[in-house]
């Protein structure tokens, strides 16, 4: 995604609150850096292509199959026994055809097929207004139209994974059923403060970003307060915010610095 890199480096705390810490670094050395089995769930959204050109020549991509198991094997190893792991990701379009790639897809089917782990559900999120849009599809060749939905997969090493639907009825699902997975989630007062910042600034919001109630969403699902949640992709710091809110503990870190200095500002501006 736009802020982020693939740069081996130390993950160093920038940040923290009375509930958790923010870090930079590379994702791989955070998630060797915590506890094993100290973690209730992981939510977050790696970079959809990692480090492949899609291609139509390639369009399940084992490369990116196999960038993916490397982070998984950590996130395996910080777990608890029945813990969660929530990945956003999503097809991409390829570099030289207006055609999609399915290279998560093929990653998750590999994965459940040497059994490793289980697919609990999938959710999926409209928000046509955070999505990349491929303008020379949209809006020069008019042959394609706008991304709208992006997925969420629940994953967990146990079929029995705790959660509690009711704790998320009706979260800002007004248009779907209340306990339907199809989420509408949109900005909130939680992420006004960067919005705003955006607008003195007269810049554009950060597109590869999602609101609070993203990840707010897995947390209430999936974890009771004083749990650990972790995301190691966490781009401008929505998890964070959202762990802070919950009452949950929280340890989140990127690797770009750019996108780690708003997740301070906006940690900062929160408690305040």
């Amino acid at each position: 995604m736009s802020l982020r890199t693939e740069a081996e480096s130390p993950a160093r705390p920038v940040a923290s609150t009375a509930q958790g810490t923010l870090f930079h670094g590379d994702a791989t050395v955070f998630l060797r850096a915590l506890p094993e089995r100290s973690v209730r769930l992981v939510v977050t959204s790696p970079w959809f292509t990692g480090p492949c050109e899609p291609s139509s020549q390639d369009p399940t991509s084992p490369a990116f199959g196999d960038w993916l198991d490397y982070y998984l094997a950590e996130m395996e190893r910080v777990l608890l026994p029945d813990g969660s792991v929530v990945l956003e990701t999503g097809g991409a379009w390829a570099r030289d055809r207006p055609v999609r790639t399915v290279q998560h897809y093929a990653a998750l089917s590999r994965l459940l097929e040497r059994g490793d782990w289980y697919l609990l559900q999938e959710f999926y999120w409209y928000n046509p207004g955070l999505l990349e849009v491929n303008e020379e599809y949209e809006e020069r060749r008019f042959n394609r139209l706008h991304d709208c939905v992006t997925t969420w997969f629940w994953l967990s090493r146990s079929p029995d994974a705790p959660a509690d639907t009711r704790r998320v009825r009706g979260f800002q699902n007004h248009l779907t059923h209340p306990f339907g997975n199809f989420l509408a989630l949109s900005d909130s007062w939680a992420d006004q403060p960067y919005l705003e910042a955006a607008g003195e600034r007269r810049s554009r919001a950060d597109l590869d970003r999602f609101p609070v109630a993203a990840p707010l969403y897995f947390i209430r699902l999936l974890t009771e307060e004083g749990e650990h949640v972790v995301d190691p992709f966490a781009g401008i710091g929505s998890t964070a915010l959202a762990a802070e809110k919950a009452g949950r503990r929280w340890s989140c870190n990127d690797i770009s610095a750019a996108a780690i200095s708003i997740a301070k500002q906006r940690i900062d501006t929160f408690r305040k």
